[in-house]
């Protein structure tokens, strides 16, 4: 399947990022237009990126999550082709058992005002699988999952795969015990602006967003805020990614990126930047391994479990 190759409108994009300057959000190099795969040298140009998860058997493949939808790469990010569903908005993949889930919203804006925070837009949501590390993806209907925005979507790594959380744009909060066939209410509201979500250690939650910060919580219901300060002086969450061998250990992208090893009760700075990251994510067959996309087009790897960082792009 192939991205939309059609550009967004100019007047479209000058005013979402004039919008996003105003609020502080975006890097000054935050790339502005949507085209097809980017070359060797850089990520796909998209005017957000969501999220991105490593394959379960290959280090090497990648696949990202952006407002046009998902790419895949095959070489460690040095190209990228477009897989998946057109046109949708991807806010979140997650690896639950043997398959990839994807979930996102058909539309051209990336991100909206809702309240006090920020959300994907709503729309008739979109839930997809694939059980071929992301080359190919079939559209799903769970049951119990009502068809409107997930904004993230997160698995318990001590379930094996069987327990997954979606998240709606509207704060309600979901779990699935069966690997995403279906799902039941956890919350009506979860209590945190919904935008990022993870299950570390012991069953705990962390969850935040781009205004309010990190939080932490046993049940989906009560949370806990965690003090954290950005490269910039903020408290911005971005997504956050889960270590496959250490369910303490925990990436959170903001400006630049930060690293809890005691499941998100503290946090503390990883890579300091200037640029804001977006997605982050570990391999699962190597634990050291971990990749983070920043919103200036650039793609990093680290060696050593998210301590250090180096540029790839």
């Amino acid at each position: 399947m192939l991205t939309r190759k059609r550009v967004l409108p100019i007047a479209l994009v000058a005013a979402f990022v004039a919008a996003f300057f105003a609020l502080g959000a975006v890097s000054k190099s935050s790339p502005v237009t949507v085209g097809a795969a980017g070359s060797a040298s850089a990520v796909p140009y998209a005017a957000w990126y969501w999220t991105m998860i490593v394959a379960p058997s290959d280090p090497n493949v990648l696949v990202l999550g952006t407002n046009s939808g998902l790419f895949r790469s095959t070489d460690g990010g040095k190209s990228w082709q477009p897989t998946g569903p057109k046109n949708v908005n991807t806010t979140s993949i997650v690896q639950a058992g043997d398959s990839l889930f994807a979930a996102g919203v058909p539309g051209p804006n990336p991100v909206v005002r809702k309240g006090a925070g920020r959300t994907a837009p709503d729309g008739r949501g979109v839930f997809s699988v694939s059980t071929d590390e992301g080359k190919t993806w079939q559209t799903l209907h769970p049951t119990g999952l009502p068809s409107t925005t997930v904004q993230a979507l997160a698995v318990d790594p001590a379930s094996k795969g069987t327990a997954v959380y979606a998240l709606l744009n509207d704060g309600k909060l979901y779990r699935s015990a069966d690997g995403a066939h279906s799902f039941q209410l956890v919350s009506p509201k979860v209590g945190i602006a919904p935008w990022a979500l993870a299950v570390t250690d012991g069953g705990q939650l962390v969850g935040g967003d781009m205004d309010s910060g990190s939080f932490r919580s046993a049940n989906g219901k009560a949370w806990l805020k965690v003090p954290f300060t950005d490269s910039r002086g903020g408290r911005m969450v971005m997504e956050y990614a889960v270590a496959p061998d250490d369910a303490k250990k925990v990436l959170m992208s903001s400006v630049g990126l930060e690293l809890s090893t005691d499941a998100g009760k503290t946090w503390h700075p990883a890579l300091k930047s200037q640029v804001m990251f977006g997605p982050v994510a570990y391999a699962p067959s190597e634990s050291n391994v971990a990749y983070a996309i920043g919103f200036d087009r650039s793609l990093w790897r680290s060696d050593d479990g998210g301590k250090t960082w180096k540029k790839l792009s």
